[in-house]
């Protein structure tokens, strides 16, 4: 009988780190981490302090942090002493002089949270590196089993483009029988994986869509999937946070509330914590978790992660 895929999840950020900080520390081969916000703060400090001490022992280091996401890191002496002691630290998309004057070329980020220890133990979600974040809601998953392999070979892959300007083509082919995949997804190059599968479970729902993001600024497309659903009879609620901490983008999410409760979409807002979770549920019977947001950015530019689950 093969391995199976095990799936857990943490709901506070705080738990997640400690959950993450733990199986670093008792991690022995390798430390591959692909982040879009990494701060040398209180909470960010540890793991960093955490990965050198991991490099000097020989344990296999790799950190690619978004050049915008986590530019405090940039001239950090943590970062440098980690390079020293044997580790790779790679700053995704940097701007530079140039493109900073041209907003167009800003993107693609990798908006992607994902950390893998040893090649066995894997995580992936919303979940950042920095003290601010510390009491937010939101929703992380720690998974291990044979999906940890499909996270490993997108390590590899970005790892081989960014170091030796390689393309590896790894094909993975959607099988419903895989009750957990890790789907990546890089939409600047293409339509996002993740974006199409969304809108195709939105326009099959028969019972109930719940979509939770901090963030909502969906394409017309999407827009349009989840009225469609509602005219069904779908019971279509999205769960928005009432705090922020990118306020322009709270009052443009507004914008779109009229329209869709008026065609019988629900929208909650959540008011203990800022909520930070992604995710879309469909029927009781598919998920996705991870790194998107509902806004144009996640499902159309970013690079990004998630975990398609179909295990009810």
């Amino acid at each position: 009988m093969g391995a199976e895929n095990i799936i857990g999840f943490y709901f506070r950020t705080a738990e997640a780190w400690d959950a993450m900080y733990a199986d670093c520390e008792a991690a022995t081969r390798s430390i591959h981490v692909e982040q879009y916000i990494f701060r040398n703060d209180e909470a960010g400090g540890r793991f960093l302090r955490l990965f050198l001490e991991k490099a000097k022992v020989g344990v296999e280091v790799k950190l690619m942090l978004d050049a915008v996401g986590s530019r405090d890191l940039h001239e950090d002496q943590l970062i440098a002493d980690i390079r020293r002691a044997g580790g790779l630290v790679h700053f995704y998309h940097d701007l530079g002089p140039r493109r900073i004057f041209f907003p167009s070329r800003w993107v693609p980020r990798t908006h992607v949270k994902t950390m893998l220890i040893d090649d066995a133990v894997a995580y992936t979600g919303g979940v950042c590196f920095s003290e601010t974040m510390r009491d937010w809601h939101d929703l992380h998953a720690r998974f291990t089993g044979p999906v940890v392999k499909q996270a490993s070979e997108e390590s590899e892959r970005i790892w081989a483009r960014m170091l030796e300007g390689k393309r590896i083509l790894i094909e993975h082919r959607r099988q419903e029988k895989d009750s957990i995949r890790y789907a990546l997804s890089q939409p600047s190059f293409g339509t996002s994986p993740i974006y199409r599968e969304i809108v195709e479970k939105l326009n099959g729902a028969k019972q109930r869509v719940r979509v939770c993001t901090p963030y909502f600024l969906p394409p017309r497309r999407l827009r349009r999937a989840l009225m469609r659903a509602t005219l069904r009879g779908v019971d279509v609620e999205i769960l928005m946070s009432a705090k922020t901490d990118v306020p322009w983008a709270d009052w443009a999410a507004r914008t779109y509330f009229r329209r869709l409760m008026r065609s019988g979409v629900k929208i909650t807002l959540h008011q203990d914590s800022v909520l930070h979770a992604k995710y879309v549920l469909v029927d009781n019977d598919w998920a996705t978790v991870g790194s998107v947001n509902i806004d144009y950015l996640s499902l159309k530019k970013n690079r990004e992660a998630s975990l398609v689950i179909t295990d009810a």
